[in-house]
C-alpha cells in the first residue's frame, strides 16, 4: 500500500527538506563568509556585463541606490572642500534623477532591449554605391540649375 500511495503523491511522510526549493540562501554564519558572497555577486556581475549582458532596469536601480547610500557619496566628509562637498551633493542629486527617470522611462526594460537588438544587427555600408549615387545626383541638379558640365569653356 505504501508503493501505491507514494506513487501518486499521496504519502505523509515527505521530508520538508525535500520539498524545499533550490534556491540561494545567504544566511551565512560568519561575517568572512558574507563578504565573500558580497564579492563572488560583485564579481558575478562583471562578469556579466564584460559577456554583455544587461542589468535589467530594476537591478539598475538597486546597485545605484546602493551607491548612493555608500560612504563614497556622503556629503558631510569633513576630509571634502567645499567645492568636493558640492560635487558630491550635485552627483548625488543627480543620481536621484537619474534613478527616477529610469523608473519612469524605461520600467520595461527598453533600453535594454534596444541596445541587445543593435549589438545584433548587421549592417553593411556600400561605399561606392553611395559615390555614384551622390555624382549623378549632383550632375542632375547643376543641369536643373542651367550649370554647366565642365568649368571650362572653350570657343570656336
Amino acid at each position: 500500500m505504501e508503493a501505491l500511495t507514494s506513487c501518486f503523491g499521496l504519502r505523509s511522510t515527505a521530508r520538508d527538506d525535500e520539498r524545499e526549493p533550490l534556491l540561494p540562501v545567504y544566511n551565512d554564519d560568519t561575517v568572512l563568509q558574507r563578504k565573500l558572497h558580497q564579492k563572488l555577486h560583485s564579481y558575478q556581475m562583471l562578469r556579466a556585463l564584460s559577456q554583455g549582458f544587461m542589468p535589467s532596469t530594476q537591478q539598475t536601480i538597486t546597485n545605484l541606490r546602493t551607491l548612493l547610500s555608500s560612504d563614497v557619496l556622503n556629503p558631510d566628509n569633513t576630509d571634502l572642500s567645499d567645492s568636493g562637498r558640492a560635487l558630491v551633493h550635485y552627483s548625488k542629486e543627480w543620481l536621484k534623477q537619474f534613478i527616477e527617470m529610469l523608473e519612469h522611462k524605461n520600467s520595461e526594460d527598453q533600453i535594454q532591449d534596444f541596445l541587445w537588438y543593435l549589438s545584433k544587427a548587421r549592417v553593411e555600408i556600400d561605399m561606392e554605391d553611395i559615390a555614384r549615387r551622390t555624382t549623378k545626383s549632383k550632375a542632375k541638379a547643376d543641369t536643373a540649375a542651367g550649370k554647366p558640365l565642365s568649368t571650362r569653356w572653350e570657343v570656336y
